[in-house]
C-alpha cells in the first residue's frame, strides 16, 4: 500500500532539532541541540576524549513529546 505524502501546509507536530557531532579519531558521537549556523561536515571543536577533531555528521529532527 502507497503511503501519504503530507500535502503543502499540512500542519505536523512541534519538532525538537538535534546535531550529531563525531569525532574523526576515535568515533565518540554527542548529540546536541540545533544551533544556527551548524550545517553537516562543519569542523567543530577538539574531542574531549582524545583531541581529535569533531565533525557535524548529521542534523534531523524529533518529534516533540505531548506532556500530560
Amino acid at each position: 500500500m502507497a503511503t501519504m505524502i503530507p500535502s503543502i501546509g499540512e500542519k505536523r507536530g512541534k519538532q525538537i532539532v538535534y546535531t550529531i557531532e563525531e569525532c574523526m579519531s576515535c568515533g565518540e558521537k554527542k548529540k546536541r541541540a540545533f544551533t544556527l549556523g551548524d550545517y553537516v561536515y562543519k569542523k567543530g571543536g577538539q574531542c574531549n576524549k582524545c583531541s581529535g577533531s569533531i565533525l557535524i555528521t548529521m542534523i534531523y529532527a524529533e518529534p516533540m513529546k505531548a506532556t500530560q
